[in-house]
């Protein structure tokens, strides 16, 4: 069902590495979160918590669109606009970007089949000359489908509330997907992951089932940020 969607999430989606100097010779690199590519022009689209906490030694880079897509060197990450609030983060690199997601302005529909996407759980690794292995750094797509509407207020590190306004998805987002977007069978994003739920647990029996479920920000919202910032970015309708 997603096999053509996910060709473009594949040409679109990337890992965002964060690189802070801890001293002259020695810095912690991982991967903070999940972008895409919404135009041809390298800007690209996160959520806002992904850089928060960055310090003056800290630097946000576009390693390519791994793990068959390297590029060496990185390519430095430029903040073009966000809202906090909604935890929302436009940023660019100096590429050109031939594929990239469109846009829909509408929320999807409670039951729609969906597919959440990012780089969860990224190992990385150093080699004997000191360069970094990237092979751990691999896709994730989990077909799912809405479950609700939904607006939860999130609490961050730094003790940032922000509003994720949009939409539950039955399937549980992992650690590094944080940005990565929520399309449809078409390959136009939904919204993309902002959070996870507050775990619910039910115990009958001597028997406990815990349930969390991923929240995604509603693309609608992402659309007024770039018409705010008279960013260019394709929309199209939900059928």
């Amino acid at each position: 069902m997603f096999i053509k969607s996910i060709k473009t999430a594949q040409g679109a989606m990337f890992p965002i590495f964060r690189w802070d100097q801890l001293a002259q010779n020695q810095a912690r690199v991982g991967v903070a979160g999940t972008g895409f590519f919404i135009n041809s022009r390298g800007y690209f689209v996160s959520v806002a918590h992904v850089f928060d906490g960055a310090q003056q030694n800290t630097k946000f880079q576009y390693a390519g669109k791994l793990p068959d897509n390297l590029q060496n060197p990185p390519l430095e990450i430029t903040e073009i606009c966000r809202n906090d609030d909604a935890d929302i983060y436009v940023g660019r690199v100096n590429l050109k970007t031939p594929t990239y997601f469109h846009l829909a302005k509408e929320i999807p529909h409670i039951g729609r089949s969906v597919c959440v996407s990012g780089y969860p759980l990224a190992q990385i690794t150093t080699n004997q000359h000191g360069g970094l292995e990237v092979g751990g750094v691999r896709r994730y797509f989990q077909p799912t489908f809405v479950l609700d509407n939904a607006v939860i207020s999130s609490s961050s590190g730094q003790n940032v509330t922000r509003k994720h306004d949009g939409f539950l998805v039955r399937d549980v987002g992992l650690f590094g997907m944080s940005g990565g977007p929520v399309f449809d069978i078409r390959g136009i994003v939904v919204g993309m992951q902002g959070s996870v739920t507050q775990p619910r647990v039910s115990t009958n029996g001597g028997r406990t089932i815990s349930v969390e479920n991923a929240l995604a920000i509603r693309s609608g919202l992402i659309l007024e940020l770039l018409k705010k910032h008279n960013i260019r970015a394709n929309i199209l309708g939900i059928f």
